[in-house]
């Protein structure tokens, strides 16, 4: 059986930085056995009992996808079913407790056996799961993975990965299965905190926990939450646990009591979530903002209070931060009334209640070697550290949920975030809720990021072709905005970036023609449309612009090749030197400056190349194209 030593493991970090339970965790990353399936024999062969370890012929180093070359394979062909085999020996000191196994991400679809048994399936890339394994696991245990990954499919949400086997202009390589962290985790049998969801309100200086254990409550269990900043104690809350699994018990009076109407006496609620509130001191707040990425740690622990027994405790930290939109002016809302024309100015988005212009890069989470997969953490600090780097302030994740860690580290360095999903290409009931489902698990997962200040759900109409001739996919887009401001009404929600947009809270616009092409003033920017050959409609018919904040959310994209050693390069518009490169963005920015009052921010295509397309401002490699200093000190002369 494989064995390996920390450093020998390929991404041997923590994997969940925002739920952490120290040294009770083994990281099965390493070499695992692989193999294609491309007949689909494996279920009918029976691939995953342990006699049919000699079906398993190659080797891949997970968590790497074998279309990288970090994986060991570097195959690029269409394999669309694979099989993973791992054989691991239980850590004495995981032994008779609570076994979890949690896969980071598994693109697209897998079936998870554990010694010949089926335990628990995903469908879903960007985001993980979790299966208790408690009655699968042996000392010596045989893992086997099945994942099916349609490499045709327009169905599934696939971003910016090919369906054609040759890569080209902005569609990159296809990642299938595993290419986040596998590993296993030991809780307590009776009690353990499931989730945690934290809400901070600035305005009363608080927070509001939302909780969900795993257990059935006694007289003595208690949870108990300290909040701490630089180390210091700053609050303590403590919650009586006998209530938990038990419908109908009354609750003690710190929780937060939901609101029913006339039919509560019918409504069944879950006694093992519940909520309740932490003030922070006035004295003790520090807010979360980009030139001051505060951030709390909280401690949870479930313990006996009689006997003092710990079953579990969890670290997570939270940043106080509000994003919000400012008031529109009560003269103005007197006019809008009255249907008169007016030259104002539109709403900004708010960081603190202060105005925060957005200086955002596009960015695709894609590396040479791992593909969708960092080599390693320093490589996902180093990129959020160009952001700063540059001048900018923030990044849009494009059509790609990027994992815990690297959302942890843009918590870290003070970087907004625009978190997004890949979007499917056709427009069905399949496609919609592989789409709902998945985003819905983003939104879930990625919560207490205070980095994260908008969620888009679609890009460019991708995923509803026509919608601006078929009533349904209008209908979709607008549900997609209010299904997801239901499950996070925290943040700002684009229902689709770049145009056709029916319920936004921000006016998002893509623009990659000639600078003298942009409207004049706030009045054009209202009503300018430009050729629908060129670029589509802003708003969906009958939707129309509603005083949104206005974000030129696409705007660059200048191609220029540092080594000129891109055979098919790709570009919006190719320049030959460095100078020119940074004179042509330096000039662009200083038009978007003279446009601040009305236009609230932008986001530049891109950060670094990818493959061919050779738009960023680093190559692919991460190599400055110029160096960074020179265009932040201009952006720091500009804007707000």
């Amino acid at each position: 059986m494989q064995h390996f030593r920390k450093e020998e493991i390929p991404r041997p970090e923590y994997p969940r930085p925002q739920f952490v339970r120290e040294n009770n965790w083994f990281n099965l990353n390493g070499i695992w056995g692989f193999t294609f399936d491309d007949n689909n024999n494996g279920l009918k062969k029976r691939w995953y009992k342990n006699e049919s370890a000699d079906k398993f012929d190659k080797k891949i180093i997970v968590p790497f996808c074998y279309q990288s070359r970090l994986s060991g394979i570097e195959d690029k062909t269409f394999h669309d079913i694979v099989w993973y085999r791992r054989e691991f020996i239980l850590p004495n000191s995981f032994r008779d407790k609570r076994i979890l196994i949690h896969f980071g991400a598994v693109d697209y679809s897998c079936m998870v056996y554990l010694n010949g048994e089926y335990v628990g399936n995903h469908s879903g890339g960007y985001i993980g799961f979790s299966l208790d394994v408690t009655d699968f696991i042996r000392e010596n245990n045989v893992l086997v993975l099945r994942v099916e990954d349609p490499s045709t499919s327009l169905e599934i949400p696939r971003g910016k990965q090919f369906w054609e086997e040759k890569i080209k202009n902005i569609f990159y390589p296809r990642v299938t299965g595993i290419w986040q962290t596998v590993w296993l985790e030991v809780v307590s049998s009776d009690h353990y905190l499931k989730n945690i969801k934290i809400t901070p309100d600035i305005d009363n200086s608080e927070i509001i926990l939302e909780c969900e254990v795993h257990g059935i409550g006694f007289l003595n269990l208690f949870l108990s939450a300290i909040v701490k900043f630089e180390n210091q104690n700053i609050a303590t809350e403590e919650i009586k646990l006998d209530f938990l699994g038990k419908f109908g018990k009354k609750r003690g009076h710190k929780l937060v009591k939901e609101d029913f109407d006339v039919f509560s006496k019918w409504a069944n609620t879950n006694p093992n979530r519940f909520k309740f509130k932490i003030s922070i001191p006035k004295e003790n707040l520090y807010l979360w903002d980009v030139k001051n990425p505060n951030l709390y740690d909280l401690l949870i622990k479930i313990y006996n209070k009689n006997t003092m027994e710990i079953y579990d405790q969890v670290k997570t930290y939270f940043g106080m931060r509000k994003i919000s939109l400012s008031d529109i002016p009560e003269e103005d809302l007197n006019r809008i009334k009255k249907k008169e024309e007016f030259q104002s100015f539109n709403r900004q988005v708010l960081l603190n209640d202060k105005p925060i212009y957005q200086k955002l890069f596009l960015i695709q989470g894609y590396w040479p070697d791992g593909l969708y997969t960092a080599p390693s953490e320093e490589d996902i600090k180093l990129d959020i550290q160009y952001v700063k780097e540059f001048g900018f302030n923030g990044l849009r994740t494009h059509q790609k949920a990027f994992g815990p860690i690297f959302l942890y580290w843009c918590d870290k360095m003070g970087v907004l975030v625009w978190g997004e999903i890949g979007n499917a290409y056709e427009f069905s009931t399949k496609a919609q809720l592989r789409l709902i489902n998945e985003f819905v698990e983003e939104i879930e997962r990625d919560y207490n990021h205070p980095s994260i200040i908008v969620w888009v759900i679609l890009n460019e109409g991708w995923g509803v072709p026509g919608a601006d001739k078929d009533l349904r996919k209008a209908d979709y887009t607008i549900s997609l905005y209010y299904l997801m401001k239901s499950i996070d009404p925290s943040r700002l929600i684009i229902d689709d970036d770049g145009w056709w947009h029916t319920k936004t809270d921000l006016c998002t616009k893509h623009f990659y023609l000639l600078p003298k092409d942009l409207p004049e003033n706030f009045k054009d920017e209202k009503t300018k449309n430009y050729p629908l050959q060129l670029v589509p409609n802003v708003y969906l018919k009958p939707y129309k612009y509603e005083n949104e904040p206005i974000i030129y959310s696409e705007i660059g994209g200048y191609g220029f090749d540092l080594h000129n050693n891109i055979k098919r390069k790709w570009g919006y518009s190719i320049v030959k030197t460095s100078e020119e490169f940074l004179n042509k963005i330096i000039q662009l920015l200083k038009i978007f400056d003279e446009r601040k009052a009305w236009v609230h921010g932008f986001c530049y295509t891109e950060l670094y190349d990818i493959f061919q397309e050779i738009n960023g401002l680093l190559t692919f490699d991460r190599e400055p194209k110029f160096p960074p200093e020179m265009l932040k000190n201009e952006l720091d002369k500009l804007f707000y």
